[in-house]
């Protein structure tokens, strides 16, 4: 005799199909389980501390932690948050998500910016210093302008508004 329950009906497949038992109704969808993994909500404070502390011992990236742990793909931010649940400091330098090509651009690109900043940096040090020459050349002028001419070029500090 076959071990399989006895049928009594079967529901609509667009909905799910199921066969219902005596007893029982059993879900005819296979449900995918990852053998040997924990499911993240099952880990105790024990067990998430000795995962949090093998991530930060090790050169291993998150997603590589949580995979081998838990058997999922994406690890969402949960070891960020156990580590704030259980008080380790997170180091500045873990906390990048960015891969290793896109860091490599972005630092060509931060040092091309940083060239052309210094460029313009000595630019205006070179501007700078020629109106600070020019504004001693035209002093000058008007001092001497004023010994020899006996003229008083500058403008006085207390002057009277005209009046219309």
């Amino acid at each position: 005799m076959d071990a399989s329950p006895s049928v009594v009906g079967v529901s609509c497949p667009k909905i799910g199909l199921h066969i219902y038992s005596l007893k029982k109704c059993v879900n005819m969808k296979k449900k995918t389980k990852n053998l040997g993994f924990k499911h993240p909500a099952e880990f105790g404070w024990d067990d998430r501390k000795a995962i949090i502390e093998e991530y930060l011992q090790t050169g291993i990236s998150k997603k590589d932690i949580w995979r081998k742990f838990t058997g999922q793909e994406q690890e969402k931010g949960q070891l960020l948050r156990w580590m704030r649940q259980l008080g380790f400091d997170i180091p500045p330098n873990r906390t990048i998500f960015a891969s290793k090509s896109f860091m490599a651009k972005k630092e060509k690109e931060d040092s091309l910016k940083e060239i052309e900043l210094r460029e313009k940096i000595t630019q205006l040090e070179k501007a700078l210093a020629d109106s600070e020459l020019q504004a001693t050349a035209y002093k000058t002028m008007i001092e001497v302008a004023e010994e020899e001419l006996k003229i008083n070029i500058r403008k006085k500090s207390v002057t009277k508004q005209s009046i219309k």
